[in-house]
Order: C-alpha cells, then sequence, then structure tokens
C-alpha cells in the first residue's frame, strides 16, 4: 500500500485526465451503475429460489419422517358406524326437550348435548370417508364388532320411539326429569362401546376418541346427577 504523503503543494487537477472524462448530460443512470444493479438484483433472486427449495426440501423431509395413519380394523369401523347412529339419536332427544323448554334450567344440559355431540359426529364421518368406508345402513346389525350383534335400534342407551314420544308430550319439570333419566341411559350405552373400542381398535385416533366419549359421558352423567338433585326434581 502506498504510504500516505503529505506535501505543502496545493492539489492541481491533471487537466489530461479531465479531459478524458465525459460528461453526462442525460441525466441518467450510468452504464456500470446499471449492470451493478441488475448483477445485486439476480444475486437476491438467486438467493431467494435457493432458500425456498430448502424450505420445501425441509418440509418434504419432516413430512417423509410422519408414520402413515394406522389402518383402521373392524372395531373401529363398527364403532364409528354404531356410535353415529348412537349421536343422532343423542341429538333428537336434545332438540325434544328444547323443542318445549328452551329457556328452562336444564335446556343448558340439552344445547351441550347438540354442541359436543354434533362436532363428534362430524369427525366419525369424516374418519370414515378418508378410509373409504360408508356409513352404516340402517337395517344392518349393529355390535357385531363387539359380538354383541343386535339391530340399530336396540343398542344399549337406545331409546324406544314410545319413550321419546313421551318426553316429547312432557312439560315443566317431568319434562326436566324425563331429560336426564333418558340422556343418562342413553350415555352408559355408549361408555359400554366406548370402553370396547378403545381397548381392541386398531387405529390410535379412534381408541383414543372412544377413551374421551367413554370418560365425558361419565363425566356429563355426574353433572346430570348433580343438577337433578339441585333443582329438586328427585
Amino acid at each position: 500500500m502506498t504510504p500516505d504523503v503529505r506535501t505543502d503543494e496545493p492539489f492541481v487537477a491533471d487537466d489530461d485526465a479531465e479531459a478524458n472524462v465525459e460528461p453526462d448530460t442525460t441525466g441518467g443512470v450510468s452504464d456500470a451503475t446499471l449492470q451493478r444493479f441488475y448483477r445485486i438484483l439476480l444475486v437476491a433472486l438467486a438467493a431467494a429460489v435457493l432458500a425456498a427449495a430448502f424450505g420445501a426440501a425441509a418440509v418434504w423431509a419432516l413430512s417423509a419422517d410422519e408414520p402413515a395413519p394406522q389402518p383402521m380394523n373392524e372395531v373401529d369401523v363398527g364403532f364409528l358406524r354404531d356410535m353415529l347412529d348412537h349421536h343422532e339419536q343423542a341429538l333428537q332427544i336434545a332438540n325434544l326437550y328444547l323443542d318445549e323448554r328452551p329457556d328452562s334450567g336444564v335446556a343448558p344440559y340439552a344445547r351441550e348435548v347438540l354442541l359436543y355431540q354434533q362436532r363428534e359426529i362430524d369427525w366419525m364421518n369424516t374418519w370414515l370417508a378418508e378410509e373409504g368406508y360408508t356409513v352404516g345402513e340402517p337395517d344392518r346389525t349393529a355390535m357385531e364388532w363387539m359380538d354383541e350383534p343386535v339391530p340399530v335400534a336396540e343398542m344399549p342407551g337406545m331409546q324406544s320411539q314410545e319413550r321419546l314420544d313421551e318426553l316429547d308430550a312432557a312439560t315443566g319439570e317431568d319434562a326436566d326429569r324425563l331429560f336426564f333419566q333418558i340422556m343418562a341411559d342413553h350415555h352408559l350405552g355408549a361408555i359400554h362401546m366406548g370402553d370396547h373400542a378403545k381397548l381392541n381398535g386398531a387405529r390410535e385416533e379412534i381408541t383414543n376418541f372412544a377413551a374421551n366419549v367413554s370418560r365425558n359421558q361419565v363425566i356429563e352423567i355426574a353433572e346430570y346427577q348433580a343438577a337433578y338433585e339441585r333443582l329438586g326434581l328427585g
């Protein structure tokens, strides 16, 4: 590197060098500046493409490491099909009660049934469809997956048409009592099915769901009993 030598002589511009520089009379950007800008732009675009490629490769690698969902066995499929019918009747029971007693102290329990069991119905329909299964035919034999074959209408907890008509006709506290009694009995049937499915199913997602059905409905039965006593329905 050339040392910085300072002299007392004033700086004088080189006339020849100054003469060789052509002034930019266009007011635009020089070719050198444009070329430098394009090089920077190309480098930035190349970096963006590489980053996107690496990101896609990382996502692919992570997804490749995830195991495929376990296939369902006959217990999984049978449980989902039968529980769909079971839940559908629970919605019917809740709606029958709410038609006549929408503002009672028991109405929130009926609405809870509508909210949670409709959500679970959506899940069950989705799981069956994902595996290419249809819902069960209404006239099929249910619970064969439990070695307890019965018609759909005779599954544990399912209520007869006469019992549903009784709820529909009930008023006042009679309707409150009937709702709790009918729904508790209905839940007991679902618990029976869920307990078997959680132990004998193959797909973990379904066995976990079956366990949740059993646990949640045990809790709800306890809540019904407490409300039954609190409201003086006994």
